[in-house]
């Protein structure tokens, strides 16, 4: 395995992800450098693949990581989705790691449930990121990412690193824009998250924190918050 260097290895990505703000491309640094100082094959789970192009995609998390784990560390990363047709062009867009992926079509929650103890025990780092978020009515993500978490959650090690994606800050603000099928504008509504996060991770922020877990970004600006114990 090649040693890693964020900024070489990122440079190929930098100019996509950067188009969801320069939080997550710090995340990344981050969560990368961290995993392969663990000098060992990872294990990777996502919930909600990556179903467009890397040029349309803001997060492009199977591929970055997929990358990351053939060249780097060995190991591999699960990409759970409910949808064929997302999974086929997950297929199509990371076909060059395909050899480091294990593609799964199941409801993610069913899928978390079945994992065996053992095999999750092992897992080094989850990335929540299924249910699309719809701002002006959050609950559904929030509660399907929490249940998500709920099916792992008793079986973690206490290494396991856990990210949650698409959220609105405290005291921010967002046009939140709807579309009908052919992109024509139906509603726009302004989303104000007062003194509360408002996103996928809603509720489970509230609840590692109650149970102690810190989190590993500033979450001030960012969209994607980060876990650890």
């Amino acid at each position: 395995m090649d040693k890693f260097n964020f900024n070489s290895f990122i440079e190929k990505y930098r100019e996509s992800l950067m188009k969801s703000g320069e939080t997550r491309l710090k995340y990344y640094e981050y969560i990368l450098n961290k995993l392969y100082s663990l000098n060992k094959p990872i294990i990777v789970i996502e919930t909600g693949t990556m179903w467009n192009d890397l040029e349309n995609n803001q997060g492009a998390f199977t591929l970055v990581f997929a990358d990351f784990i053939k060249n780097y560390t060995g190991g591999k990363v699960i990409t759970v989705d409910i949808s064929d047709e997302h999974m086929n062009n997950c297929k199509n867009y990371t076909k060059n790691f395909s050899d480091v992926i294990e593609y799964v079509v199941s409801d993610s929650v069913s899928y978390l449930k079945s994992l065996n103890d053992e095999f999750v025990k092992n897992v080094d780092f989850i990335f929540f990121d299924s249910y699309d978020l719809n701002l002006t009515d959050p609950l559904p993500s929030e509660i399907h990412h929490f249940r998500e978490l709920l099916a792992v959650y008793d079986r973690l090690s206490n290494d396991v690193i856990l990210a949650v994606d698409d959220n609105l800050m405290p005291y921010c603000w967002i046009e939140w824009i709807t579309v009908d099928n052919d992109n024509n504008i139906i509603d726009k509504t302004i989303v104000n998250s007062d003194n509360k996060i408002i996103g996928k991770g809603t509720l489970i922020d509230r609840f590692l924190r109650d149970n102690s877990w810190r989190r590993t970004n500033d979450m001030s600006s960012s969209c994607l918050l980060g876990y650890e114990r």
